[in-house]
């Protein structure tokens, strides 16, 4: 093979390198992991009364799920493994992130969480998280003091 060809295919190596970079960042890749887990992609929804959080968990086994809330963050943990294959002689690809993730969303709103409600259906879970009631301004009666 000519000079001329090899730097054109190592050229081309270099930018299909450079691209899988590009579409491997995002903002969750980009901060740093303080447990070293990969973590889900997750969309969060607010209606009028609930928020909805959608996180994708392809490959997830649903007993490995653990779902936590408090009033402004959820916490979902869990591990994906992928299914033992005893003939693989070589590795070509490998882009599915496996293993433990830990996973905490701050919410835009108060949720009462005593109405939170999770499914995990198809590789995707969702979280229904009601909101809290609003109290009314109450009026508090003064007490003369002696």
């Amino acid at each position: 093979m000519d000079s001329f060809s090899k730097k054109l295919i190592a050229e081309l190596e270099e930018m299909e390198q450079a691209g899988r970079r590009l579409r491997n960042m995002s903002l969750a890749h980009m901060m740093p992991y303080t447990t070293g887990n990969w973590q889900p992609p997750v969309d969060v929804y607010e209606a009028e009364e609930e928020l909805y959080l959608y996180m994708d968990l392809a490959g997830v086994d649903n007993d490995s799920l653990s779902v936590t809330a408090d009033e402004r963050q959820i916490r979902i943990k869990g591990v994906r493994k992928l299914p033992p294959q005893p003939s693989i002689a070589c590795v070509h690809q490998l882009e599915i992130e496996l293993g433990g993730f830990d996973r905490t969303v701050q919410l835009p709103a108060s949720v009462d969480v005593n109405r939170v409600s999770s499914v995990y259906s198809e590789g995707i879970l969702v979280v229904t998280l009601p909101k809290r009631k609003k109290t009314c301004n109450v009026r508090i009666r003064i007490i003369p003091g002696e």
